[in-house]
């Protein structure tokens, strides 16, 4: 987490916000000395912040001295408005100077000004409009536009809609540097207005109770069908609801609904009440707002953690995750079976892991989400990854590499016969890589086919085989039987055991050209590899025709972009010369969610194997000969370039270069 270093002002607000005592806060950073255990982690364990509560923290509530001079800010506006005198004013600021607390709360506490006025001077000095709670009523289509559980998150109650702006009622004038996430999430401009409420989450409860007392006075749906499109009456149903959008969303997706006989396995879990949550309208809306949220936001993962009190709801954006929400516990059960339907999954199984996945258009793109379940101690773990059918159209010159790789790489690719291999871990884009590659190839003309553990993105004119290790369908299997299908162009998804190895390298040597990925941390590396699997190296030399090693790292946002100063010792790290008067970073916003980053690009080392390169293969030279006669321009040359050029910051260089 960002800032975790800042710790002593972190705990400062906390103390300001009454979570805990100052003798509490230095027990525990007392405690951080002696144990090595992080103060943040024995405040969650010790359950006196929750993990939300840390990440707001984190991320929105620090600005220590921002916030004096706010405090003295609003004593100013008070006195101008007439609501306190000077010498209040002198005594309660001397109050929060002594005691750190908040200057608005000594001032009610003190019964000096009352709360709606307060709210009313706070409206002023953050030039925010004001409204009255109580005469200030939430209409339908705003209760229906936000899931109760993403209101709670943000701390906003919805009032109305006006076409792509939602006004929200906020009691605290700081939960407004917290909106822009939401807007993101919901798809619309928020427009905050200041109130008074003395408890903001039951507030929301309320509101939404009122919703959903109304909604059990409406008439029951029709029966759930197990097809995965909506009848027309349906849609037409749906279509009078005034929460519903024009657009086509993940709500309005495939809709699988369970079948009406289902055996419960489990007598202790109600599974046809949990079914009947799952397939109501809030339910529904939630989770479609879940998913869509992850795509505004250009997250890759939805996490779903079960954790106490509630569920944790978390995105993965550009490969770090986000807290976004929570979800009550009261209906836990029926968000994860909501899913279940959606994935044609089995709600009745919660204790073995499942896998699925669902289909849907969302603002004109494919998405494809593939579901998988793991139950653990409170209840099942969801995973839901977003696999974005436009993705597969990337080509070469889109991926990040540098201009004579793109050249070199795509003459490679045009050969008749021989193996491109892509390394690097997972989460590295090897999948992409391979895509975009594909893309180079003339399906009219070729016969390609792939074999994949899973099918990640349907590729239209190509063939693609889906791995089942469970029914002997394994890569060597299948791979061998692709041998005899007159193939042009093979990708094997992965190269995990010596004979698929043995068989790709044959497939090679025979006019195949194939592309296929090994888990090594350079490209020579990939050739010590082979050679572990017991594949001889003249055989190697023979078929091999490129290795192409990468790693993701994330770009610097262009909304917050900086320049600074490097310190001798980070430029040392990075080999670069001391002479380096400028680098880049972020400094984090609202649009980069405060991580200073957003976006991810390629670096890539490729190792051509030219005739030299074969002969030394064959000989048996060490990787290290190889890759100097090579003249291999590292990943870490490539990173270095990236860093000077400002495309990315220098603890990515740290983070993901070997040093």
């Amino acid at each position: 987490m960002a800032g975790i270093s800042e710790k002593h002002e972190f705990g400062d607000e906390l103390v300001r916000q009454e979570v805990l005592s100052r003798e509490e806060l230095d027990a525990i950073m007392e405690q951080e000395k002696v144990t090595g255990v992080p103060w943040y982690r024995q405040l969650l364990q010790k359950e006196i912040i929750s993990i939300g509560s840390l990440e707001h923290l984190f991320r929105y509530e620090y600005h220590s001295k921002a916030k004096r001079q706010q405090d003295e800010s609003l004593g100013a506006t008070l006195a101008k408005m007439g609501l306190i005198s000077k010498e209040d004013l002198k005594k309660s600021l001397a109050e929060q100077k002594r005691t750190g607390r908040l200057l608005g709360q000594i001032l009610l506490e003190s019964d000096i000004v009352a709360p709606d006025d307060l709210a009313k001077a706070l409206a002023k000095q953050y030039k925010l409009e004001y409204a009255d709670a109580a005469k200030t009523r939430s209409q339908m289509q705003a209760l229906d536009a936000v899931p109760e559980s993403i209101a709670r998150k943000y701390r906003f109650i919805p009032i109305r809609v006006e076409g792509d702006r939602l006004s929200v009622l906020i009691s605290d004038p700081r939960a407004k540097d917290s909106l822009e996430d939401a807007e993101v999430f919901l798809g619309k401009r928020i427009h905050p207005i200041l109130t008074h409420i003395e408890d903001t989450t039951t507030e929301i409860k309320e509101r939404y109770r009122g919703r959903h007392t109304q909604a059990l006075e409406e008439p029951e749906p029709p029966p759930p069908r197990a097809q995965k499109k909506p009848a027309k009456s349906k849609a037409e149903q749906e279509e009078k609801k005034p929460a519903k959008a024009k657009k086509k969303t993940a709500e309005q997706q495939d809709e699988v609904v369970m079948s009406e006989d289902i055996i419960i396995q489990d007598q202790t879990l109600n599974f046809e009440e949990i079914a009947r949550q799952a397939s109501g309208a809030s339910v529904m809306q939630l989770v479609a707002k879940m998913i869509e949220g992850a795509v505004n936001s250009g997250a890759t993962d939805i996490h779903l953690d079960p954790q106490e009190p509630e569920m944790r709801v978390r995105y993965r954006i550009d490969g770090v995750l986000h807290d976004v929400m929570s979800i009550d516990h009261d209906i836990e059960a029926a968000v994860v079976s909501r899913i279940k339907i959606m994935a044609d999954m089995d709600i009745t199984e919660t204790r073995h892991p499942q896998d699925g996945h669902i289909a849907f258009d969302f603002d004109e793109n494919e998405f494809d989400i593939r579901v998988a379940t793991l139950p653990c101690f409170l209840g099942e773990r969801v995973v839901l990854r977003l696999l974005d059918a436009s993705a597969v159209l990337q080509g070469i010159k889109d991926l990040g590499l540098e201009s004579d790789d793109v050249t070199k790489l795509s003459k490679l690719i045009q050969q008749p016969y021989g193996m491109i291999l892509v390394t690097g871990p997972t989460g590295s884009g090897k999948t992409t890589t391979l895509y975009a590659a594909l893309n180079q190839k003339n399906v009219l003309t070729d016969s390609i086919v792939t074999l994949e553990d899973p099918v990640e993105y349907q590729l239209s004119g190509i063939n693609q085989v889906q791995i089942e290790p469970e029914i002997n369908v394994s890569f060597a299997n299948t791979l061998r039987a692709a041998m005899r299908q007159d193939i042009d162009v093979l990708l094997v998804g992965e190269i995990r055991d010596p004979e698929t190895a043995r068989i790709a390298i044959r497939a090679a040597m025979t006019g195949h050209l194939v592309f296929s990925t090994l888990h090594t941390n350079d490209a020579p590396e990939a050739i010590s590899t082979l050679r572990n699997m017991d594949v001889p190296s003249y055989l190697i030399a023979s078929s091999l025709t490129a290795v192409v090693a990468q790693r993701l790292v994330r770009k610097i946002c262009p909304k917050c972009r900086k320049a600074f100063t490097p310190t001798k010792a980070m430029l040392k790290s990075m080999k670069l010369p001391e002479s380096t008067k400028k680098l880049y970073r972020g400094e984090g916003c609202n649009s980069c969610y405060r991580t200073g980053t957003k976006g991810r690009t390629g670096i890539f080392e490729l190792l051509e194997v030219t005739p030299q390169i074969r002969q030394m293969i064959t000989a048996d030279e060490p990787t290290e000969k190889i890759a100097r006669a090579a003249k291999l321009k590292t990943m870490a040359d490539r990173c270095r370039n990236k860093v000077k050029e400002g495309i990315i910051p220098p603890e990515e260089f740290l983070r993901v270069i070997r040093t």
